[in-house]
């Protein structure tokens, strides 16, 4: 029970106060269609005694509990009609559902504008508005608010009802099959697919058609279909947005993406639909140009303070005489992970003193401490071992399967995210040895991934594999920049970028809250289907990892500022983490937006000590230089000339090289070292 009395201060008194139960209308409406010139469904009785219910008219007879089909006739002749559906019965309110209809087949009375792309047909009568693209009917916009004014801007067309403090509404309906779909950090939908269903999320927040205003991370909606791309961009985060395909709102074979509140403006950017190259992509980068993005955070520290924050985590809660914790839950292993002891270097300059090593422990790896503590040798039979298991996993046309519970619901049994994992893998391998068979068994799995369009499938320890999942955009960007980074193939470098931009609707790009803005929403669904539901609460290691991959990205493509969204995803993380206390300078899992409480568990900072690192321009992890003879990787910046491998390294730590995969070379840096490649 809230109470909301005054906005100043002072005394209010409640005379009287009362609950009063209403009950839901006995009437339901079901399995409504629009057909031709009829209206056409079922109407359900509640009761458990019979009901006399007229529908437009037509008298009905439903037995308790019962239903029965109704159907009335649409009036003819109109482009764009509002029809009220209205069942009456003695005793109860009237039951009534207001549909905007619109008959493509109807001429209509119009003022028509526009330029070569767009045509802008607006209806005399003010009821709606037909939008072509390059001469065939893409979207209808129905109703309109009042005193609306409509103008074309290249390809977009403006509707401004900005001046109207009265409550509107403005539907935008894509027409043609519908292939991709969008609301961002609510729906990510392929072909086909359908909103607010139940295959991620079956808690009763799958029903998405009317969201909650902060789940938005970015105010866009759109579509890409047969006929064109259609995207919805609007600035007013106090207008409730409304998104359904197909179109349950008006119950028409269209996809509706819709604003209602006061104010009313927003932005209808057209384009080419999936036949003619048109997609998500491009809409997803015309709103983020169109916006600008947004400043960076406020940093909450200075670099030292920073560091020793990180250092603290590494030092305290996530340190034991095994090892480090991954992070610090009941029943997490403690492992000497190469990844920690890499961070370690990072935090202190000092190489850590390990009795062992074991791969991995972070959101992102680092294998440096292999070759910082004498372990090459070990590191490459890890390499070696893992590769060839995931060869052997491997179909024979590239792909990865996935078989278990996760399954359930998607539409096939592999996903972009979850192929890209292993696909990672492989290109480490080849990276690191040079060796043939790992880097065919890479590109082959790069080639078969070129299928997919939305980001899915890389948590399947607690989500469903068809869930959309930034990290999976994650590693797919990732696992395009290695391709292109051993072919020199334009074609990787493109899907990188697009990899890239499909993260971007998980990130919110707007803030009402201190700590909000470059948080990132991890997937869009629920742990295990009823666990928690992650949308709107932001997972800033998944945003973290995305992160990494964009300073990547950074060093070969400049379509969009990659490291500054990077830069804004770590300060929110470093906002986010704990400032004191047990769990000092761990991440926590999630971040209520709401109350800007942390929430656990308590993650290891590993990949955001890489982050700084990366983006303050310092060597943060392995380095590998490679020519047409010699391929050489590194603990510290390498490059090859003349025969020899200049390493950046660092006075007084030893350290070692590998070159071509297999011969390990011992070094006592000076701070500038040459290493002989041939003998």
């Amino acid at each position: 029970l809230r109470f909301d009395p005054a906005t100043k201060p002072g005394l209010t008194e409640v005379a009287d106060a009362s609950v009063v139960i209403r009950p839901l209308h006995p009437l339901q409406f079901d399995k409504v269609t629009v057909s031709g010139e009829n209206v056409e469904g079922v109407i359900r009785n509640t009761l458990s005694h019979s009901l006399r219910v007229l529908v437009n008219g037509s008298s009905l007879m439903l037995e308790a509990k019962g239903s029965a089909d109704f159907r009335s006739q649409i009036p003819s002749g109109k482009a764009f009609s509002a029809y009220r559906l209205r069942a009456t019965t003695d005793g109860f309110p009237p039951l009534e559902r207001m549909l905007y209809l619109h008959d493509p087949t109807a001429l209509i009375d119009s003022t028509d504008f526009g330029n070569r792309n767009v045509l802008v047909q607006k209806s005399r009568d003010g009821a709606g508005v037909r939008l072509l693209w390059k001469g065939q009917l893409a979207a209808i916009v129905s109703p309109l608010p009042s005193a609306c004014e409509i103008r074309v801007d290249g390809d977009d067309v403006i509707f401004d009802a900005a001046q109207t403090a009265e409550q509107g509404e403005i539907n935008v309906r894509a027409l043609g099959e519908m292939k991709q779909g969008l609301l961002s950090g609510i729906e990510y939908l392929g072909a086909g697919e359908e909103s607010s269903s139940r295959i991620d999320l079956e808690r009763p927040e799958h029903i998405r058609f009317q969201p909650d205003k902060r789940w938005l991370t970015v105010p866009l909606a759109g579509y890409v279909t047969s006929k064109a791309t259609v995207a919805l961009l609007w600035d007013n985060m106090g207008l409730q947005p409304l998104f359904s395909t197909p179109n349950r709102y008006d119950h028409t074979g269209d996809h509706l993406m819709g604003l209602k509140g006061a104010r009313l403006s927003c932005r209808v950017h057209l384009g080419d639909g999936i036949n003619a190259g048109g997609g998500l992509d491009d809409a997803i980068v015309w709103a983020v140009k169109q916006r600008g993005l947004p400043e960076l955070p406020r940093p909450v520290r200075t670099a030292d303070q920073q560091r020793a924050l990180n250092l603290s985590a590494m030092n305290g809660p996530l340190r034991t005489a095994k090892g480090w914790y991954h992070a610090t839950w009941e029943g997490q292993p403690q492992h000497f992970f190469a990844d920690h002891a890499s961070t370690m270097f990072l935090l202190t300059g000092e190489v850590p003193q390990v009795p062992a090593l074991v791969p991995n422990g972070a959101h992102v790896p680092n294998p440096a401490a292999w070759l910082l503590t004498g372990r090459a040798k070990e590191w490459m039979q890890h390499v070696r071992a893992e590769v060839t298991n995931v060869m052997r996993q491997q179909k024979s046309d590239g792909s990865f399967r996935y078989s278990g519970k996760f399954q359930r619901g998607h539409f096939e049994d592999t996903a972009s995210g979850y192929c890209a994992i292993e696909a990672l893998k492989l290109l480490d391998g080849a990276r690191f040895t040079g060796e043939r068979a790992f880097t065919e068994a890479a590109l082959q799995a790069l080639d078969y991934m070129k299928r997919f369009d939305v980001p899915r499938g890389a948590q399947t320890w607690e989500i469903p594999l068809h869930t959309p999942d930034i990290l999976a955009a994650a590693k797919c960007c990732m696992a395009y920049l290695r391709g292109y980074e051993l072919t020199d193939r334009a074609d990787y470098l493109d899907l990188a970028r697009r990899w890239a931009i499909r993260g971007l609707p998980f990130l919110y790009l707007w803030d009402d809250k201190p700590v909000m803005r470059y948080g990132s929403v991890a997937v869009l669904g629920a742990t295990d289907w009823t666990g928690v539901v992650w949308i709107g609460l932001p997972v800033q290691w998944c945003g973290s990892v995305y992160a990494y991959a964009l300073t990547e990205l950074a060093r070969y493509d400049r379509s969009l500022d990659w490291k500054r969204i990077a830069e804004g995803i770590l300060i929110t993380a470093e906002q986010m983490q704990y400032p004191d206390g047990e769990f000092a300078g761990t991440l926590p899992d999630s971040f209520n937006l709401g109350d800007q409480r942390r929430l656990p568990a308590y993650v290891n900072p590993c990949v955001l000590v890489a982050l700084r690192e990366k983006l303050s321009g310092r060597n943060e992890s392995v380095s590998i230089a490679a020519n047409s003879e010699f391929r050489v990787v590194a603990p510290f910046p390498v490059r090859i000339q003349n025969e020899q491998a200049l390493v950046q390294g660092k006075a007084g730590v030893s350290y070692q090289v590998i070159v071509n995969g297999t011969q390990i070379v011992g070094v006592e840096s000076r701070g500038e070292d040459v290493i002989r490649l041939r003998n």
